[in-house]
């Protein structure tokens, strides 16, 4: 197939996407969830990967799939990279949103208040996670953290938040689906 693309064969190239795109598509989702990224970081992955092939710059056909997998976590690395360059929403933006949601003022106090008596590293620890959505081991290397300490802070921070707000978790799990979505009140009886 390699050298058929080198050689200018569109079929070859076509042959080339339909074999990739299925596994790029699976490289990116686990790498984000983010639908419109997962789709950019594919296509310009086989744009870059098929671009280098007409270049020659594979030396070993055999090593084809290593090759594209490589082109892809470039890919991914420099997306990362430009989208950490873009302006986020400080906290006090996002504290200005919440303020304005429909959760109730009592239980937005209670939040506030909780929130405030974490340490600065625990409100990252979150920040980063829930509001900008890294992974727990992308978390990890930017506290120096393991990536299982990252779960087991993230699972306590939850917990101790919702308790805070008499959340009462099932079989004792927390999760930030269930402080959004589902919650029964410890005051009502429930749970």
């Amino acid at each position: 197939m390699v050298s058929e693309i080198v050689a200018g064969s569109r079929e070859a190239e076509s042959e080339f996407a339909c074999f990739f795109l299925p596994r790029l598509k699976a490289f990116f989702r686990a790498r984000t969830l983010d639908a419109g990224w997962i789709d950019d970081l594919t296509q310009e992955t086989l744009v870059r990967a098929l671009g280098a092939l007409r270049a020659g710059k594979l030396r070993d056909g055999s090593r084809l799939e290593a090759f594209v997998l490589g082109v892809a976590r470039n890919q991914c690395a420099e997306a990362f990279r430009q989208s950490a360059k873009r302006p986020r929403a400080t906290l006090e933006e996002a504290e200005a949103v919440a303020a304005v949601s429909h959760a109730p003022a009592e239980e937005t106090l209670s939040l506030r208040r909780e929130l405030d008596t974490l340490s600065g590293e625990n409100r990252k620890l979150l920040w980063l996670l829930l509001v900008e959505g890294y992974r727990p081991a992308e978390v990890g290397g930017m506290l120096n953290l393991s990536e299982e300490a990252v779960r087991q802070r993230k699972s306590r921070l939850l917990r101790r938040l919702a308790q805070a707000l008499g959340i009462v978790a099932a079989a004792g799990k927390v999760t930030t689906a269930g402080i959004g979505a589902t919650k029964n009140r410890a005051e009502d009886g429930q749970g």
